[in-house]
């Protein structure tokens, strides 16, 4: 398949290679001495990596605390193996991060993705599954985001089946459609550009992932290699292992080619600092995380042993045929001048570690992206909170801005494997939360049932609270009540003429033509009028 009037052309312009400008003076950047190893770390990559740490920490849990604690929870002094081992076994990681990134990117998505216009029909069976193992665009979209918002920046590789056909109807049926492969910052071990700085296009990107392939019957061969993307070209490299018996280190395993003129990686980014370079705008959310869980481990120790009073013994004898036993059965001899007592910590000690955690929460609290408006556990003025607000909303919508962007670009590469009109991308930016609560829903519809409000007015009310789907259309919604409603008004009509027939029928009285134009019966059953006003009146 060939791809004619691509919409993404290469710009001209020398090759450039990497711009560090981004992380200039902040860290110390090693140099690759490996020029011909594709899995070798690039001099941006390395200068990441120490922001990425913390992340890292944060991330892996309770487990990585634990596996690393050297590194994570310092030795007191003097503190021997087996102590440190024992206060180790109480550390705990709580994930203030991950939560705080999950908020966010669910306050940024918390209306969906919006695809309009291109070909309707294509689109929307595609977002349903975006992956090819059932997951729908909105929560693919979440998860690249929750990486963003972790680590700077995440990519998409958008792939297409090696045997794609021409035939539309074929591509239709979803096993041909274009998919999308999340690629973690992390993953990504380098990169060349082309062009100048505010517009570089990519001509080469590394990098790393893991496949499974089957081995004999029942197992399988971990094999870890690197992907090495280029204009129209791909390649993969691995190195010797058992199965393979080969000597050299790195060899060409397969290559092949794509139908697009450009690499078919999108990058999203929550602090862009250039191509591919970012920083983590939670980093010292993360690096308060670790504090906070050094300081609970301190403190769920201290309790530990606090807790258990000292049984003390003061003139007690340890040589003396006296035996020393603690039970409700046994008593200690003790000389005149002698004393028992148990000795316990000072409570007040405890309630400082205490204080240490909570002004922790509150920084952590006040650092998060999703939480500076809505969710701040300190006392802030109302000038305060409204500045926050407006500081909150602004990163969210850049951040809602670049994810728009990137799918936007997303869906154009799908839209040329695919061969179809691309949709334009839409993300609302309303991140305030509207819900109404079960009194405030109760309140409104006893306003309408006092025709104090329209039901118009109910409805629309009814879902700028979130109570009515958005995708629900109002108009469409009154026009089907009142159909429906002058339906029941013509059932409930004909039921009671059948009933006033048959009454009249077994009483023997009837109705003229006057009197049912009156609506009356010369029985004793009258017949009802139908009541119509306002706007069902006809």
């Amino acid at each position: 398949m060939t791809i004619s009037g691509s919409t993404y052309p290469k710009r001209p312009g020398k090759n450039a290679l990497i711009d560090l400008g981004g992380l200039t003076g902040r860290v110390d950047i090693p140099k690759n001495d490996q020029p011909e190893d594709p899995s070798a770390k690039n001099a941006a990559v390395l200068g990441m990596i120490p922001f990425w740490d913390p992340i890292n920490t944060c991330v892996g849990g309770t487990k990585t605390i634990r596996q690393n604690a050297e590194s994570i929870i310092p030795r007191e002094p003097r503190e021997d193996d087996d102590a440190y081992s024992r206060r180790i076994f109480h550390a705990v990681m709580p994930p203030f991060l991950q939560r705080l990134a999950s908020q966010a990117a669910g306050t940024i998505l918390r209306r969906g993705i919006h695809l309009e216009g291109g070909d309707q029909e294509y689109w929307r069976e595609w977002s349903k599954d975006v992956t090819g193992d059932g997951t729908p665009l909105n929560e693919f979209a979440r998860r690249v985001l929750v990486d963003a918002l972790l680590y700077g920046h995440t990519s998409v590789l958008v792939e297409s089946p090696s045997d794609m056909p021409n035939n539309l109807a074929e591509m239709r049926s979803g096993d041909y459609r274009p998919y999308l492969c999340p690629i973690e910052a992390q993953q990504i071990c380098g990169w060349r550009t082309e062009g100048n700085r505010a517009q570089a296009d990519l001509t080469q990107l590394r990098y790393s992932e893991v496949v499974s392939e089957p081995e004999g019957r029942f197992g399988e061969d971990v094999i870890e290699q690197v992907r090495v993307l280029e204009p129209g070209k791909y390649e993969v490299w691995r190195t010797e292992n058992a199965t393979t018996g080969r000597n050299a280190g790195w060899y060409l395993h397969e290559s092949g080619s794509y139908d697009l003129d450009q690499i078919p990686v999108v990058t999203v980014y929550s602090n862009r600092l250039g191509t591919l370079l970012s920083r983590p705008p939670l980093l010292e959310v993360a690096n308060l995380n670790i504090a906070y869980c050094q300081r609970f481990t301190d403190y769920h120790h201290s309790i530990h042993v606090g807790s258990q009073p000292i049984f003390v013994l003061k003139g007690f004898d340890p040589d003396s045929d006296n035996k020393l036993g603690l039970s409700v059965n046994t008593a200690v001899l003790l000389p005149p001048d002698g004393s028992a007592d148990y000795v316990s910590s000072n409570s007040d000690s405890f309630q400082s570690q205490l204080d240490c955690l909570r002004t922790l929460e509150e920084q952590i609290s006040s650092l998060g992206i999703s939480t500076l408006a809505r969710q701040n556990i300190t006392n802030a003025a109302a000038e305060a909170k409204r500045l926050d607000r407006i500081d909150s909303d602004s990163i969210m919508s850049i951040i809602s801005e670049d994810l728009a962007r990137a799918i936007t670009e997303i869906l154009g590469m799908a839209a040329d494997y695919a061969g179809v009109e691309p949709p334009t991308v839409t993300i609302p930016r309303d991140y305030e939360n509207r819900l109404l609560d079960g009194n405030q829903i109760t309140a409104m519809l006893q306003l309408q049932m006092q025709n104090q409000i329209s039901q118009e007015t109910l409805l629309r009310i009814l879902q700028e609270g979130e109570v009515i789907p958005p995708y629900v259309e109002i108009d469409g919604e009154l026009a089907k009540t009142k159909d429906e409603l002058e339906d029941k008004l013509e059932l409930d009509l004909d039921q009671a003429r059948e009933q006033v027939k048959i009454k009249n029928e077994e009483t023997g009285g009837g109705i003229t033509s006057g009197d049912a134009a009156a609506g009356k019966t010369k029985g004793s059953m009258t017949l009802p009028t139908p009541m119509r006003s306002g706007k069902y009146a006809e």
